[in-house]
């Protein structure tokens, strides 16, 4: 039985025989990317940031995707013995370092994105979650997933290889208990890497047959392009849990939500709709480019 996850009824035929000839998630990936005109989002985010002063760039970013799984809710789904669940809750991950050097420890951390979480909840929560990491008294830098990591990670080769191998094949028969799979990214609804900070484009990134989480987004860095924002933007996703046009419509979402930033100021789980204009734009582009 998966864990923090309930089984999906309207499983179709196709995706059953997907199971079976992709069993692993890393046999399933698709990779999606797009550059995406972030300027209304930049605007919003310099001008809330007035009032609220540790809000970031990051912590809206998260609240999208949060917004975006509620809406979405394909995007919530796992493949786990060749059967389909969907997670009980929205959780973004990411690893966040200790400090700010290379030579810093990275801790794993989930957050919960409640359907009522605004962008100003989301920031509070993830600062909280943050501080803890980097006070080095924290019980978050000695507990649950990050402290089994770090026991494991030291045993001698021979013994830690058989070690996660048992918990590997736990994982897929049963799901990792609950002390170890709270804070690890790889049981969340969708993990985060915002890469930007570092002057970079988004990459893609390989999917974990580990636990339950069926994407990866990386944000890239933001430049200024003619007096507009743009912003490179990769997501790897498990092909099984939904088709390529739910996964298309999912990504012109993001552009919406980020094109509507004060769509951040709503609960997370409120829904949003995208006008028939803004999808027939766009085929309108593609069919004069053909």
């Amino acid at each position: 039985m998966a864990r923090k996850g309930h089984k999906v009824k309207d499983v179709t035929g196709m995706q059953n025989i997907m199971f079976d000839l992709k069993p692993n998630r890393c046999e399933a990936e698709v990779f999606m990317n797009s550059t995406i005109d972030v300027t209304e989002f930049v605007k919003y985010m310099k001008k809330l940031k007035e009032k609220n002063p540790d809000v970031t760039f990051f912590h809206g970013m998260v609240h999208i995707m949060g917004k975006l799984i509620h809406e979405y809710p394909k995007l919530n789904r796992f493949v786990q013995n060749r059967t389909l669940y969907e997670h009980d809750d929205v959780s973004i991950a990411f690893v966040a370092k200790a400090e700010f050097n290379e030579n810093s420890e990275e801790f794993m951390t989930c957050l919960n994105i409640g359907a009522d979480d605004t962008v100003l909840d989301v920031s509070k929560k993830l600062k909280a979650k943050i501080d803890k990491i980097r006070d080095k008294s924290s019980t978050a830098n000695t507990d649950g997933a990050n402290n089994v990591v770090d026991k494991i990670g030291h045993i001698w080769r021979p013994i830690r290889s058989f070690l996660v191998g048992i918990l590997k094949w736990w994982d897929r028969k049963f799901g990792l208990p609950g002390s170890i799979a709270d804070e690890n990214i790889y049981y969340s609804s969708l993990i985060v890497s915002n890469i930007g900070t570092f002057k970079v484009p988004a990459i893609y990134h390989n999917l974990a047959n580990l636990g339950t989480s069926s994407g990866l987004v990386t944000f890239g860095d933001i430049k200024e392009e003619n007096g507009k924002y743009m912003m490179n933007f990769g997501a790897t996703l498990d092909e099984r849990i939904a088709d390529g046009f739910y996964f298309c419509r999912a990504l012109k979402a993001i552009e919406y939500l980020f094109a509507h930033p004060e769509l951040m100021m709503e609960g997370a789980s409120v829904k949003f709709e995208i006008p028939d204009n803004v999808h027939k734009k766009e085929e309108k582009k593609k069919s004069k480019k053909d």
